[in-house]
């Protein structure tokens, strides 16, 4: 019972979080820029620059991770849903968002590094233009590395400010 009272309640929040959508509907393509720490010997959520992407119909916001790092760099594929994405300050279009998502990423360096990992992704955009969205978010995350050696937990955390032009 317990189960099917967890999964109507991903369902419904799922589905309740599209009546909360305040980004336009548009194609959206931008650029973020971050950083991040690790706990557990993780590496997650360290990104240093990253293409956004949000596809129209699609309700998932990508980002393109690129990481480098003294002596290796990483990439990675991140999507997100926004469960939550509300109006704060009506005046200045300042929203809040609260979302779920997923994430893999292979750095190259001494050795082959491998993982995936669930991400939180919490933030504030502001909209000064209809087709202009400046973000700054922090991003918890947990996973599991697979290369070099199977790790779990595997986790960290991210910042980034990003901004995206919808077109």
């Amino acid at each position: 019972m317990k189960k099917w009272l967890c999964v109507f309640t991903l369902v419904t929040i799922f589905a309740a979080g599209t009546a909360f959508a305040d980004h336009p509907d548009g194609f959206g393509i931008g650029v973020q820029f971050g950083g991040g720490g690790s706990w557990s010997g993780g590496g997650f959520g360290a990104s240093g620059i990253a293409l956004s992407l949000k596809i129209p119909s699609v309700p998932v916001f990508w980002t393109i991770n690129l990481d480098i790092f003294n002596d290796a760099f990483g990439l990675g594929v991140a999507g997100d849903y926004f469960l939550i994405d509300k109006v704060l300050v009506t005046d200045i279009k300042l929203h809040w968002y609260l979302g779920l998502g997923g994430g893999v990423d292979i750095w190259f360096g001494d050795t082959l590094g491998l993982g995936a990992s669930a991400r939180l992704p919490i933030g504030l955009s502001w909209q000064p233009l209809d087709l202009l969205d400046v973000y700054l978010q922090i991003v918890p995350n947990i996973g599991v590395a697979i290369l070099p050696d199977f790790h779990f937990p595997y986790g960290g955390y991210g910042g980034n400010l990003g901004i995206r032009i919808w077109l």
